[in-house]
């Protein structure tokens, strides 16, 4: 009514010592300071948590290895198999999909199979443990099976549409590749780790390295993972 600017809750609080006035850049480099003394606090405790992770994931692998009875399984060419589609869950998780069939067409190594999408024709290589028996050559390829196949197809969802760039995470101490994801927007894209990239889709990463090979950083990848570019 009368015009005056309205008073706040604090003006009748009586302050005992006058306030010290302060510049905004200096209020700023204060921020920065505290900013960088927690990131530097946190970093140890960061780089513990990931190598116990690590520690965990190695000793569950050593187990699984010496219990009785465990293998990889081994495949002839022209079986059948279910395969593992995998893609990233998380921070540092991996989340996994049955797929197929898909049938095995050649191989790279003892470990290492050629396998064939049955509807689009596409090939890829997956590690043996990626892979389920599914049935002999003998399996009738019927149409009921394609449209089975199809339907798991489309529905995979969260898979590598391209490797962006490469980098050493010195916290992890391993090389990681930028991933973007089939899919998903830019903003979803996510750094994983090399190794975990080259068991689930090594041609992808192989096709990376050859046309990144002048990157000094793609270099060391390949290796790190004895990766020939020609």
């Amino acid at each position: 009514m009368t015009g005056n600017k309205a008073m706040s809750p604090l003006d009748p609080i009586v302050v005992p010592t006058s306030a010290t006035p302060a510049m905004l850049a200096e209020i700023r480099s204060n921020q920065r300071l505290h900013f960088d003394e927690v990131q530097t606090t946190l970093e140890p405790i960061d780089k513990r948590m990931i190598e116990t992770s690590n520690k965990v994931r190695i000793r569950g692998r050593v187990n699984s290895s010496q219990k009785q009875g465990t293998k990889i399984a081994q495949f002839d060419v022209g079986d059948y198999v279910l395969y593992a589609n995998v893609w990233a869950h998380g921070r540092d998780k991996l989340r996994i999909k049955w797929c197929g069939p898909a049938q095995e067409i050649g191989t790279t190594s003892n470990w290492i199979f050629q396998i064939k999408n049955l509807v689009t024709g596409d090939d890829r290589e997956a590690h043996a443990s990626r892979l389920k028996f599914y049935s002999d050559d003998s399996l009738e390829v019927s149409q009921d099976l394609l449209q089975h196949v199809f339907h798991r197809h489309r529905g995979k969802s969260h898979v590598v549409e391209k490797f962006l760039q490469a980098s050493y995470d010195t916290v992890a101490k391993c090389y990681k590749l930028l991933v973007s994801w089939r899919g998903l927007s830019e903003l979803e894209d996510s750094w994983e780790p090399s190794q975990a990239m080259i068991e689930d889709v090594s041609t992808a990463v192989k096709s990376f390295i050859a046309e990144n090979i002048h990157q000094d950083v793609v270099c060391k990848i390949a290796e790190a993972h004895d990766i020939l570019v020609e």
